[in-house]
């Protein structure tokens, strides 16, 4: 029988021994991935019996009896494994919605890492299993652009994968243990929680792309997963403000009003307030506007139909229509299919109301602009703020600026990259997001 004080040493000879394995390993990607020196340095190794290999955001949990295994067993699996979890980190996989599918995103995270590794060709990243994994991931580069974890996600959801099949297909891409990111495993961050480990990664992996683009080139996987993760995503009430143009309305400035100082004159002089109440109000107000609405067979009608809604509600809600507005509501795929005059907030909702979607050709952006020219050039566009055009962005764009502002709302489906001419604004709305009404109001 082993005696309780043979049992404390032998755990801590195994901690010190996986300690070592894992310091090792994580000197061996500094060495070889020096554009991963923050992302590798920034993570610590604390050992956890209860835990296998977990990356908390901050640390390595793992059972030192697992590191030792797996080194005797594979010695390279430890390197890849410790890249694979850091990776996680560096994509932000590990923070995910209340409505996630747990494992389609698990699978997809993984693929996403793995295959990146894969594409850095290092020797010390060598393992069995990515014989296991080549026929999955030949299959996912034939229908998509690039194997991110959201556009794996999406592409798993939409062939309706049933779970347990999903779980069978991760086991050659597995290199840790997710249960910490859906709040079941051990962390060691409870004392840690002041920090705010998004911004962290975010920081570093914003730094990662810059420095990888240099090294390996902006099409490699690791590159496109930070370009991805990275892209800037904007409040769509927010953005569409900055559509508005000011415009002076009667009404009383809460703002600017002391209500104090007016009923104190009313209480000391009868009808005499000692301050007039202020009757303008400067006002962000829609005047001369377009919205273009590509119509072509790849936007489909209920997910238009929910942007125009919303760019209704956010525009009713903020009080952004003017007494008598100029706003023409267009619809084209390769030619104009309809153009609705909006006068006022009554035409709108006339407009949701009978809204049918027109078109369903190929896609090209220059017939909108060419026509919104001719409302200027005729006058019955005087104050043109800009031209809002949602769209999934493929398609033939107008070879130069027009006169007026222009953002493209990208109907993002996940599964295609899109590219916008530099002198137009762009936002990213994710499919799920605009049918799940999440506009950021």
């Amino acid at each position: 029988m082993i005696a309780d004080g043979e049992k404390e040493d032998t755990l801590i000879r195994a901690q010190e021994l996986a300690t070592d394995i894992l310091v090792l390993s994580r000197n061996q990607l500094l060495v070889n991935l020096r554009y991963m020196d923050r992302a590798v340095a920034n993570i610590g190794f604390i050992p956890e019996l209860k835990a296998t290999f977990v990356a908390d955001g901050r640390n390595i949990l793992y059972s030192p009896w697992f590191v030792i295994n797996m080194y005797q067993t594979e010695p390279t699996a430890v390197t890849r494994n410790l890249l694979h979890s850091i990776l996680h980190c560096v994509f932000r996989h590990y923070f995910v919605g209340k409505e996630i599918d747990k494992n389609a995103w698990n699978l997809a995270c993984d693929i996403a890492v793995e295959n990146a590794i894969n594409e850095l060709s290092q020797p010390m990243l060598d393992c069995r299993r990515m014989s296991a994994q080549q026929g999955f991931t030949t299959v996912l580069k034939q229908e998509l652009p690039a194997l991110t974890a959201e556009r794996i996600y999406r592409w798993l959801l939409d062939k309706k994968i049933p779970d347990a099949e999903l779980i069978e297909n991760r086991i050659p891409f597995t290199g840790d243990d997710h249960s910490i990111w859906f709040g079941t495993g051990h962390s060691a961050n409870a004392a840690e929680s002041d920090i705010d480990l998004n911004e962290l990664w975010e920081k570093i992996s914003k730094r990662m792309e810059t420095e990888l683009e240099l090294v390996i080139g902006d099409d490699s996987a690791l590159t496109q997963n930070l370009r991805d993760i990275n892209r800037v995503k904007h409040d769509y009430t927010e953005f569409l403000r900055h559509f508005g143009v000011h415009g002076e309305v009667m009404k009383l400035s809460d703002e600017e009003f002391d209500n104090n100082y007016y009923t104190y004159g009313l209480e000391l002089y009868g009808n005499i307030p000692l301050i007039e109440p202020l009757e303008y109000r400067d006002q962000n107000k829609i005047r001369d506007f377009v919205i273009a609405i590509d119509t072509s067979g790849s936007v489909e009608g209920e997910v238009v139909q929910k942007f125009v809604q919303h760019t209704h509600d956010i525009l009713a809600k903020q009080e952004s229509f003017s007494t008598r507005v100029n706003m023409y509501i267009i619809q084209c795929d390769d030619r104009i299919r309809d153009a609705a005059y909006i006068t006022c907030k009554e035409d709108f909702d006339r407009y949701l109301k009978e809204m049918e979607i027109k078109g369903l050709g190929e896609t090209d952006f220059r017939p909108v602009f060419a026509y919104v020219d001719e409302l200027v050039a005729q006058k019955k566009l005087t104050d043109l703020r800009g031209v809002l055009y949602f769209t999934d962005g493929k398609g033939t764009f107008p070879g130069e600026k027009p006169d007026y502002d222009v953002a493209f709302i990208i109907h993002d489906d996940g599964l295609s990259d899109v590219w916008t001419p530099d002198w137009a604004m762009k936002l990213y709305l994710a499919e799920e997001d605009i049918l799940n009404d999440r506009f950021g109001r």
